[in-house]
């Protein structure tokens, strides 16, 4: 377990044994525990399901029959080995104290009868803990209202995390984590109490980077939508359609503008055949582009805006343009050195 993360603290599984054995300048692997938790606790919630219980049950009643019939042969041991050893003590205490040969071979045949005995004791109790599986009727009622009750109780704020792992400690033997780079997922190999296994396979999220860029969908709409549609325009068709941002949120003029901007898409111009822009106009009649302004807003030009912003677009025909030029010849105000204003 490791704790890290920028702009708050996130506790993490990390293998980092290449590492530390200096055969790697990187971790193994790293890993959010949020996502590993969440499936084992679903794994957990769908094996303590009632009826796989109840199957469980006959399956340990099974175990139960066959351990019994085990410990009784046990039991014959330990009642042999303790025959043995009264026998043993028997002839020890029948021998004639004057024969010491006799006398000694017969103690040490107790003595070793006696450690055979406490041998066989101890493997039989060693036995009958490692392998006993006896659970009462009441136990197993017990068992079964709480696989019942069991996604509620495991969420609940008063259910403390050491209970939650020694739920855990009791179903599963051990977890191996493989995680496959190319597919950017994670599978879980459980290996349960009662020895069977399961996989379980996660997809991991994208990069920050990949999330909170905008999807190709979205930049294709855009692409199509600028070829006849003014950015302001495009944000209202989208949002009218339900595109959202990455983040979840409605669309907005800079986000638009931005995608144009990193995707090399063009604007749309709405600028006719027979209009020019008002660096245009200047060039055309050689003037600066104030002089421009100055006839547009005097309306001396016909000039429009695509919704009441943005660039102007302005129209001449023949008969204003020769009108604005002779205007231009014999106007000192609009000449300077150079012939402009």
């Amino acid at each position: 377990m490791r704790y890290q993360g920028n702009g708050g603290i996130y506790p993490t599984y990390l293998c980092s044994w290449k590492r530390r054995e200096g055969l790697a300048t990187k971790d193994c692997l790293s890993v959010r525990t949020d996502l590993l938790d969440q499936a084992i606790c679903e794994e957990i919630f769908k094996v303590l399901k009632p009826a796989e219980l109840e199957l469980a049950f006959a399956a340990m009643n099974e175990l139960e029959q066959r351990d019994q019939t085990l410990m009784h042969q046990w039991q014959m041991r330990v009642e042999r080995a303790d025959y043995e050893a009264a026998l043993a003590e028997r002839r020890y205490e029948e021998s004639d104290p004057s024969n010491r040969l006799v006398t000694g071979t017969l103690e040490r045949r107790w003595n070793e009868a006696l450690i055979r005995l406490e041998q066989i004791k101890a493997d039989a109790a060693q036995f009958q803990q490692r392998n006993a599986r006896v659970a009462t009727a009441e136990q197993k009622a017990k068992v079964l209202a709480l696989a019942r009750d069991l996604p509620r109780l495991w969420r609940a704020s008063t259910t403390q995390p050491k209970d939650r792992k020694r739920i855990l400690r009791l179903l599963i033997k051990d977890i191996t984590v493989e995680k496959l780079l190319e597919q950017r997922q994670i599978i879980l190999h459980i290996r349960w109490q009662g020895g069977a296994c399961s996989d379980r396979t996660i997809q991991l999220p994208l990069p920050i980077a990949e999330r909170i860029r905008y999807h190709e969908a979205i930049v294709e709409q855009v692409r199509g939508l600028a070829l006849h549609m003014s950015d302001k325009n495009i944000v209202i068709q989208l949002n009218q359609q339900g595109v959202q941002s990455p983040h979840g949120t409605p669309l907005t003029l800079a986000m638009i503008q931005w995608i144009r901007h990193k995707q090399g898409i063009p604007s749309f111009s709405p600028k006719r055949a027979d209009e020019m822009t008002v660096r245009q106009a200047a060039e055309r009649f050689g003037v600066s582009i104030h002089v421009i302004y100055y006839w547009i807003k005097r309306h001396v030009v016909t000039a429009r805006q695509e919704d009441g912003s943005g660039p102007w677009w302005i129209t001449i025909d023949p008969t204003k343009e020769a009108e604005l030029r002779n205007w231009v010849n014999n106007s000192k105000h609009m000449q300077n050195s150079n012939g402009q204003l």
